[in-house]
């Protein structure tokens, strides 16, 4: 089994106003980045759906493998 963190999916909002989808670590992972990784959405996506979207992966995902080819440290 690989090392895995928790995460939770935030948004985002740049000074223009275009969400942005943040996946937030809530575990340490040796080599993982400090950034969390940001996803664009679909151009003319409002906050309302970027919310819709978040709440939907926060729901179904339960954690994130970086390196899903390294065993985890025993």
């Amino acid at each position: 089994m690989s090392h895995k963190t928790r995460i939770v999916f935030t948004i985002k909002e740049s000074a223009e106003g275009v969400p942005c989808l943040n996946m937030e670590f809530h575990d340490d992972i040796p080599g993982l980045p400090v950034d969390p990784p940001a996803f664009d959405l679909p151009a003319g996506t409002d906050m309302a759906k970027a919310r819709e979207i978040a709440r939907y992966l926060n729901q179904n995902l339960a954690a994130y493998r970086p390196f899903p080819l390294d065993p985890a440290s025993k």
